[in-house]
């Protein structure tokens, strides 16, 4: 089962990303504390001050505390733009309130302490409170009031949010375009990979000649590797063909001796000839198929020997040359030729050999229950759109619908008791693979091989 490996692009995307935000969570929650921190602090001075202001208005008069505070100083301390402004001040003796607002000290939060800041409720109102005491000596006496001054957290609260509106949106844009910058880095460094499996992707896939580009120092030892292994395959497809061809010469000689040797011996009349010579001859045929089988492997084969030729042409000149056996075997041959020139990259003998087992295996089966020759066999080239055409069709029996979806498998015979290598229609079928090309068979008043190439206007 194969395994769902991440790329080299999501786990760059995920390493960067994943630090990026915890980072930025890090950063938000630092910022916020801070931004807290020091707009509260802010507050709480101006709020101090304001309470500072106070002590101004504090006086003695006849030997008590006195405050005197206008009404425009009262106006300036009922309200701000952003919220409520409550004051008090209290004797600390007796506990009188000398101006303000009446219960808004808490003496149980304040306690022994001078100074002190803290949240509080008041009329309903969530207010930031700052109270503090102040002295006055006065004849050799200590007089000691807390001011308390408080606001409504409107204005703070407003202040602090904005700030982090302003830096989320700063942020989000700096961590927006970090994004943008990663992927176009990551799409900038991973180009050489992309170019590198675009020029193998472009070849067919038995271009195994070397692959060059302007490679970076991280992708010459893949790239030396990859042209290290392409040149082995080269040199295995090299050594094959020569294989081949050692295995065909070697095997050919002795069989043309034993035929040689046969004659020689045997009467051509005589009945243990025609057995021998009939063994021999289908040997050589066996022989031959399974040669030219491993000759047009699709993994082992020369794409160089393909030139550019006119099948037209050919097609005719192959119908002049065969015509002459297809007669000798009793059959009419017929040849319906393109009305125009039609090219494509092939090569002549592939050709031959393709078409040659088609009609040989029309041949062979195309006969009757007497094993006499059924009507003709007709050749044709035809020219549909971006496809080529190139049909054989026989006037024999024809197959059924389980027998058309094997005859282009190996070692299958349509007819067992029929000597016979099973391997013709086999051939040609992995010869059209290597013209990119299709083959189908169909089964209407007598057999039809199609052999589709695809055409190209150039």
């Amino acid at each position: 089962m194969k395994k769902n490996i991440q790329s080299i692009r999501s786990r760059l995307l995920i390493f960067l990303s994943i630090p990026l935000s915890i980072f930025t969570i890090i950063l938000f929650v630092y910022i916020y504390l801070l931004v807290n921190k020091k707009v509260n602090d802010f507050f709480d001075n101006t709020l101090f001050a304001t309470g500072k202001s106070l002590e101004n208005h504090i006086g003695i008069k006849n030997a008590v505390l006195n405050v005197d505070l206008t009404y425009f100083d009262i106006d300036l301390l009922a309200s701000n733009t952003d919220g409520l402004i409550f004051y008090s001040i209290v004797t600390q003796d007796n506990n009188i309130l000398l101006v303000g607002h009446k219960n808004l000290l808490k003496h149980n939060l304040l306690g022994k302490k001078n100074k002190l800041f803290y949240n509080t409720t008041y009329l309903g109102l969530n207010l930031r409170a700052a109270s503090f005491r102040t002295s006055i000596v006065s004849s050799s006496k200590i007089h000691v009031a807390t001011i308390t001054v408080a606001e409504s957290i409107e204005g703070r609260v407003s202040t602090i949010n904005d700030i982090l509106s302003s830096l989320f949106i700063i942020m989000a844009t700096v961590i927006f375009f970090t994004i943008i910058i990663s992927l176009i880095a990551v799409k900038k460094g991973l180009y050489p990979l992309y170019l590198l499996q675009k020029l193998i992707m472009k070849r067919d896939s038995r271009d195994l000649e070397e692959v060059h580009f302007d490679a970076p120092k991280e992708l010459e030892e893949i790239l030396m590797s990859i042209n290290i292994l392409l040149k082995r395959s080269r040199d295995n497809i090299e050594y094959i063909e020569h294989f081949n061809s050692d295995v065909s010469h070697q095997l050919r000689t002795p069989l043309s001796e034993i035929k040689v040797k046969l004659e020689l011996i045997y009467n051509k009349e005589d009945r243990k000839f025609i057995q021998l010579m009939k063994l021999v001859n289908s040997m050589s045929h066996i022989t031959e198929q399974l040669l030219l089988y491993a000759k047009t492997n699709p993994t082992t084969i020369n794409l160089n020997r393909f030139k550019r030729i006119n099948l037209s042409k050919f097609c005719k000149s192959y119908s002049l040359k065969i015509a002459t056996k297809v007669y000798s075997k009793g059959f009419e041959f017929a040849y319906e030729e393109s009305s125009e020139d039609v090219f494509i990259y092939s090569d002549i003998i592939m050709l031959d050999s393709m078409l040659d087992n088609i009609i040989n295996n029309a041949l062979y089966y195309a006969r009757d229950e007497n094993n006499q020759p059924m009507g003709t066999i007709t050749l044709s080239l035809q020219k549909h759109h971006n496809t080529l055409w190139l049909k054989i069709k026989d006037k024999g029996k024809g197959l059924d619908k389980e027998q058309l979806k094997h005859i282009f498998d190996r070692f299958y015979r349509v007819d067992s008791s029929k000597v016979g290598s099973g391997l013709g229609l086999s051939i040609v079928k992995q010869i059209a693979l290597l013209h990119h090309a299709k083959v189908e068979a169909r089964s209407e008043d007598g057999l039809e091989v199609s052999i589709l190439f695809p055409f190209k206007n150039k």
